[in-house]
């Protein structure tokens, strides 16, 4: 296990520790909510059938029945998710129960866990996979990555994804999906008003300072700012500071194993002398220090176009086509492309990629061989068509041709049942992706995830305080700086 995962293993312990002390109080906490469910108005989306103890019997002749805690994959409401289970259950030879808590799901995970609830598959961000891992919850599938005729292929599972989730050696969950990657977003049409074909901006800071002045010179809107950012939440500034070779988020120095920020480094200061003058200029929206990415995504979109310049999601780059096509705004009135950034020192360029999203079989599951029959399946071509286009007769349907064919529905969903981009390297999508996203897609092999570590939170709020000050101006970069170093330390978010 690399450096990096060994000092977050013992942040968990610590955190561990620490929940072995409270266990009382959450002991409490969870009967209290356990009482109050039974007053909820709000029904969880399941697809449990009231005769499962019976069906049980039944299936265990024929692969059984699988139990499934979900977030964000499957159907996107109650009657949906009894689709998208039935239509599971029929390729996999399974019946498939599924359930997704209507809100607040890492609470409720970890709830049905210590109540010693059976459950055979489950979803998981890559935090909370490290620490039930450190738990020992889960099911090690390692042996059964090894011996898998489509985990075990290179050419189908990328190595990279599963060192990325190695504990020690050993893996304990296969994938939701391929994580995408946030790239640099341009208006294109924007830019050819401007003058500017955005295939031949200059790759530094120089070059997208003169972009942004051309931008500004050339749209008058009302309200109208070439560049947004969600400064407050520092989403997404990696494509700058690829400029000078610092990563975004918490590094561990491999010198002394001690955490630290990049960006808070003197190493910084170009960049954040960049962004104050930016915003002196007015070439970037000030409204960046209170924007959320809704905010930011609005004003990118065709019905809006108040700015030309995000950092966003691969993905978001397809549904602003998308969205704008199904309003009838074709291509000769906005399209959105993309690029990486600046270049680092060394000629490459630096895009955040994001955390691993997992399936994993709890230690007590009553069926892990099924649920890693299902593990298997996520990652196979009809899989991925499951989890990104939807269900068969209700998202699309084929037509004579063999054509994949959205229906209004599945229009609606947008091709996103969980994963929209599918883990299977080989994968062929039959609808194809979103305008745009291919292109952003050749991105990836630029990004690399941020860190995880248990106080995120901390990490944005006090790296967002002092970027909004920087950028504003209401101190200098080396004083921001140096009080953004100092309170990252005193809230243990860095060692130094």
């Amino acid at each position: 296990m690399s450096i990096t995962k060994k000092i977050l293993v013992g942040i968990l312990v610590l955190m561990l520790i620490i929940s072995a002390f409270t266990g009382c109080t959450k002991k409490e906490t969870s009967q209290e909510s356990s009482a109050n469910q039974g007053n909820a108005k709000e029904t969880p989306a399941t697809s449990e059938p009231s005769n499962s103890a019976d069906q049980q019997k039944k299936d265990n002749k024929t692969g059984g029945v699988v139990k499934i805690l979900t977030s964000v994959t499957g159907g996107k409401d109650e009657e949906e998710m009894k689709l998208f289970a039935k239509e599971l259950g029929e390729a996999t030879g399974l019946t498939v129960i599924m359930e997704r808590p209507p809100s607040d799901y890492n609470n409720t995970l970890m709830r049905k866990l210590n109540s010693g609830e059976k459950l055979d598959l489950i979803y998981l961000n890559m935090p909370q996979y490290l620490e039930l891992v450190n738990q020992g919850a889960l099911l090690d599938l390692t042996d059964y990555i090894k011996s898998s005729k489509i985990y075990s292929d290179p050419s189908k599972i990328d190595p990279r994804e599963l060192k990325d989730i190695e504990v020690k050696g050993r893996i304990y969950a296969g994938f939701n999906k391929k994580e995408v990657h946030r790239v640099v977003a341009l208006n294109r049409v924007h830019l050819e008003k401007a003058g500017i074909d955005y295939k031949s901006i200059e790759p530094s800071l120089n070059g997208y300072y003169n972009v942004f002045k051309k931008l500004k010179e050339t749209i008058k809107t009302a309200n109208y700012y070439p560049y947004n950012v969600v400064m407050s939440q520092v989403f997404d500034l990696q494509p700058w500071f690829a400029s000078v070779g610092l990563k975004t988020g918490v590094v561990i120095d491999e010198k002394d194993g001690k955490k630290y920020v990049p960006i808070s480094t003197d190493d910084a200061i170009p960049v954040w002398e960049w962004i104050a003058k930016l915003y002196k200029e007015g070439l970037i929206d000030p409204a960046a220090s209170v924007d959320q990415t809704k905010d930011m995504r609005n004003k990118m979109s065709a019905a809006s176009q108040l700015t030309s310049v995000t950092v966003d999601w691969a993905a978001w780059v397809g549904l602003h086509n998308a969205n704008a096509l199904a309003a009838g705004i074709g291509k000769d009135q906005y399209e959105i492309v993309s690029l990486p950034g600046t270049k680092t020192p060394n000629g490459s360029y630096m895009l955040t990629k994001g955390a691993a999203s997992l399936w994993a079989i709890p230690k007590n599951a009553e069926n892990p061989e099924g649920a890693w029959k299902i593990i298997e399946f996520f990652a196979t071509q009809e899989g991925g068509v499951l989890l990104s286009v939807g269900i068969k007769g209700h998202d699309y349907t084929i037509d004579d041709k063999g054509n994949y064919v959205l229906t209004d529905i599945g229009k609606q969903h947008g091709c996103d049942h969980g994963a929209p981009v599918p883990i299977l390297e080989t994968f062929k999508h039959p609808i194809g992706y979103n305008p745009g996203v291919e292109e952003a897609l050749s991105y990836g092999k630029y990004a690399s995830i941020e860190l995880p570590i248990p106080n995120e939170g901390d990490y944005k709020e006090i790296v967002g305080k002092w970027a909004v000050q920087i950028m504003e101006g209401k101190v200098s970069v080396a004083d921001g700086l140096k009080n953004m170093r100092n309170e990252l330390l005193s809230r243990k978010v860095t060692d130094k």
